[in-house]
This record gives C-alpha cells, sequence and structure tokens, in this order.
C-alpha cells in the first residue's frame, strides 16, 4: 500500500513474485515457472474502514428512522454509538453528546486508537466480554448494504449493532436502533419483521428465524444481491430454442381379454389374461385450438370400453373354472 505522494514500485512488485516462486518451487512441489502470458495489475483507492467525526446521514437512510446518530465533534464515534445503544435517550434528544458523557470510561478501550477501525474491534470485544458488535455500511453500488463486521461473539448478553457511514472525507459510525426497518427493502412484507446480521435477509415469522439463524451462522457472512430493473425479469432471449406452437396428444384405449397362449410348464408365472386394443385417438392442435375437442373424445371412447368391461365380465361369470377379470384401462399420454 502506498500513498498519493508516493509511486508505485513495479520493479518491487517482481522481485516479491519471483521470491514467492522461489519460495515455492523449494518446498517440492515440482512444478518450474517457464512464461508469464499476461500480469495485470489493478490499482484501487484504498478506503480506511474507521469512525471520525459527525457527518450528515444520507435522506434513504434517515426517513427510515432506524438509525441513532449522535453529533459529536471529535474522533470518538465509535464509543458514543456503542454508549447509545448500551444506555438508550429519550428519541427526542438522543442525538446529544451530553446524553452520553457521564458514561465515558466504562467501556475498555485500553490500547485501542481512535477513531476506531474495523480491525481493532475483536480486541475492543475481549476487553469488554460482555458486548459484541456487528458493523454494516451502504453499499451504493448494488442498492444495498454491505457487511464490513460479523461478531462470532453471538451469545453474549448486549448486542452493539452500527452502521458505518462515510463520504469522500469522513467516516462515522452510528446506532442501529432498528435493523429489520434499515434493511425494509429487501422485503415486501409490512408487518413485524427479523433481520440477520450475516446474510442481511428479512423474515416475517420469529419461529422461520429462529430456524435460520444457527445454519446461516455455519457460513461466512454473504449476502444476496437481487438485480435491478431490466435484469429482474427473467426473458427468453434464444428464440431460436422456443419450442413450437403446436402439440401432438396420443391416447391409446384396452382392454383385458382371457389370453389364449400356454403358459411355459416350468414357470411359475401363468397368462391369464393380455391387453388387447380397442381403439386409439390422435390429435394435433396449434397453439389457438381449444382443448375441449381433446376432452369429448377421450370421454366417447371411455363409455365404449365401459361397455366392453361389463360385456367380458358377464362371459366371465358364464364361463366354468374361469376367474372373471374385469378389464382395465390403461393410457399412455405423450406430448410432444
Amino acid at each position: 500500500m502506498v500513498t498519493s505522494a508516493h509511486q508505485f514500485d513495479c520493479d518491487l512488485l517482481r522481485k516479491e513474485l519471483e521470491a514467492k516462486i522461489e519460495n515455492f518451487n523449494a518446498r517440492g512441489s515440482g512444478f518450474v515457472l517457464d512464461l508469464v502470458y499476461e500480469f495485470t495489475l489493478v490499482i484501487t483507492k484504498f478506503r480506511s474502514l474507521a469512525g471520525s467525526s459527525y457527518i450528515q446521514t444520507p435522506p434513504a437512510i434517515a426517513k427510515k428512522r432506524a438509525v441513532v446518530k449522535v453529533k459529536n465533534n471529535d474522533q470518538c464515534c465509535f464509543e458514543y454509538a456503542s454508549l447509545s445503544c448500551l444506555y438508550p435517550a429519550p428519541s427526542d434528544h438522543a442525538q446529544r453528546v451530553s446524553n452520553y458523557t457521564k458514561y465515558q470510561g466504562n467501556l475498555n478501550f485500553n490500547g485501542i486508537l481512535f477513531p476506531v477501525q474495523l480491525k481493532d474491534i475483536p480486541k475492543f470485544e475481549s476487553f469488554n466480554p460482555h458486548i459484541s458488535v456487528n458493523v454494516t455500511s451502504p453499499d451504493p453500488d448494488n442498492i444495498g448494504y454491505t457487511i464490513d463486521y460479523l461478531s462470532p461473539e453471538r451469545h453474549r448478553p448486549y448486542h452493539v449493532k452500527l452502521l458505518l457511514l462515510y463520504n469522500t472525507e469522513l467516516q462515522h459510525y452510528v446506532w442501529i436502533k432498528n435493523f429489520p426497518r434499515l434493511v425494509s427493502d429487501r422485503t415486501k412484507h409490512n408487518g413485524a419483521s427479523f433481520g440477520c446480521n450475516s446474510c442481511l435477509n428479512v423474515f416475517s415469522s420469529q419461529r422461520v428465524f429462529d430456524f435460520h439463524i444457527p445454519l446461516c451462522l455455519q457460513h461466512p457472512a454473504q449476502q444476496t444481491i437481487y438485480p435491478q430493473g431490466d435484469e429482474a425479469k427473467l426473458k427468453l432471449r434464444t428464440t431460436t430454442r422456443s419450442f413450437a406452437h403446436f402439440y401432438s396428444v396420443c391416447d391409446f384405449e384396452s382392454v383385458l381379454v382371457p389370453s389364449e397362449q400356454q403358459s411355459d410348464t416350468y414357470s411359475k408365472t401363468r397368462i391369464i389374461d393380455e391387453h388387447k386394443v380397442s381403439g386409439f385417438l390422435l390429435l394435433q392442435s396449434h397453439r389457438s385450438a381449444r382443448v375441449s375437442n381433446l376432452t369429448k373424445s377421450l370421454q366417447r371412447s371411455r363409455r365404449h370400453v365401459q361397455v366392453l368391461r361389463t360385456r367380458h365380465v358377464e362371459k366371465s361369470r358364464n364361463q366354468p373354472n374361469s376367474i372373471a377379470t374385469a378389464p382395465s384401462i390403461s393410457h399412455d399420454h405423450r406430448t410432444n
């Protein structure tokens, strides 16, 4: 990492790469680097994740009334945001620093510099074993939020949920008083809801939320990014692979009749009846054709088979030493 006052040393980067390759080969991997076809250098402006002084809350977040933002003028916004959660003040004056100055010193910041950075939060949790901290920040690129820090200490008595606001110059921690309301854009439910800090999903049922949490915490923090605009609709783009606008329906009707085939003497299976096709129907229909004609045709065919079944039963009763087996109907529908 370099500042804008220094130039990036490409030779140093090349030497570090060669050293890592040599170290890799020395471990007995058996691989030999012969040629580098392409080397891509991506330079990204670094945004230090640390809270500082007071900044204005974005209107989209302010109108939800889901956060409490203390108007401090120093670098201690992390401390004030945590105190506003642990010692809530009346909502009319919750933003005043004077509500929390008397509680300063109750939290242990030994060895932690202000403004507090994300990498220092685990140290803060170790110094304050009754508190866990989760940090979320706005994600304008995806019109939502991103999870910056998820505490592994879920079973502690006090949970501090913070939102890290930022602009081009400053950053500021605020307390998330109502997390489901903050991420309410991710659901269309209008009633009481429950938000997961690990995946930012919102649930309308406490039972479903309690079932979800243990499963979600088995994985690192993650979130679902929903598509926006025209990308939110699934459309068939490869029209050349679409189905034709016609289809064929085939229906076979059969009855069971006594079999004249002699069974094998050594076989344990004796042939009694066999299927005889009594009729079939083949219908080809266009997309605009009505299906009622097919239904009527099948009904007429089934009535005909019912008559054959009745005659077969009566005939079997009149024959001595015969098994009266009523014919059954088997259907084979295929749609292409």
